[in-house]
C-alpha cells in the first residue's frame, strides 16, 4: 500500500503550550475548526508536586476572541492527581466538529489546562485533523522532514 499524504498535513498543530510548570488556569488561543473535520488534543503530563491536580478540557466559542465561550459536553479528562500517581503520562481528547454547537455559530475551540493547588509540568498540542481543503498550511511547523 502506498501512502501519499504526509502526517504533517493530516495532523496540523493549531494551538500548543510548550513544556510549562504551572499552578493556575492556562488557556490556549482560540482557533477555528472551519477547515477541519476533527481535532485532537494531546497532553504530556510530567512531574506533579505533592497534592497537585490537573484538569483538561476543550471549550467552544463563536469567534477568535471567545465570544459566548462554553464547555463541550464530554470533552474533559478525568482529573489527574499526584496522590494517585497520575504524573508522567499522556492523555488525549478527540473531537469531531459535529460535536460543536454549529447551529449556534460555534466553530472556534481552545483547550484549558487547570493545575492546582500545586505545580504541574505539562505540554499540550491541539491538532486539526482531516483537513476539508488542500493544500494544508505548514506555517505552525518549524521544520518538516519527509
Amino acid at each position: 500500500m502506498s501512502y501519499t499524504a504526509r502526517l504533517s498535513e493530516l495532523l496540523y498543530p493549531l494551538a500548543f503550550h510548550v513544556p510549562l510548570t504551572r499552578d493556575a488556569v492556562n488557556d490556549s488561543a482560540w482557533v477555528s475548526l472551519s477547515n477541519y473535520h476533527r481535532a485532537w488534543l494531546v497532553v504530556n503530563v510530567g512531574a506533579m508536586e505533592q497534592g497537585a491536580t490537573l484538569d483538561v478540557s476543550i471549550r467552544q466559542a463563536e469567534d477568535a476572541i471567545g465570544t459566548n465561550a462554553k464547555a463541550i459536553t464530554g470533552k474533559a479528562i478525568t482529573q489527574l492527581t499526584q496522590v494517585s500517581g497520575d504524573g508522567n503520562g499522556l492523555v488525549c481528547i478527540e473531537l469531531q466538529t459535529e460535536e460543536l454547537d454549529v447551529d449556534g455559530g460555534f466553530e472556534h475551540v481552545q483547550f484549558r489546562v487547570t493545575c492546582g493547588p500545586n505545580w504541574v509540568t505539562y505540554s499540550a498540542i491541539l491538532y486539526g485533523c482531516s483537513a476539508r481543503f488542500k493544500p494544508v498550511a505548514t506555517t505552525n511547523w518549524d521544520e518538516i522532514v519527509g
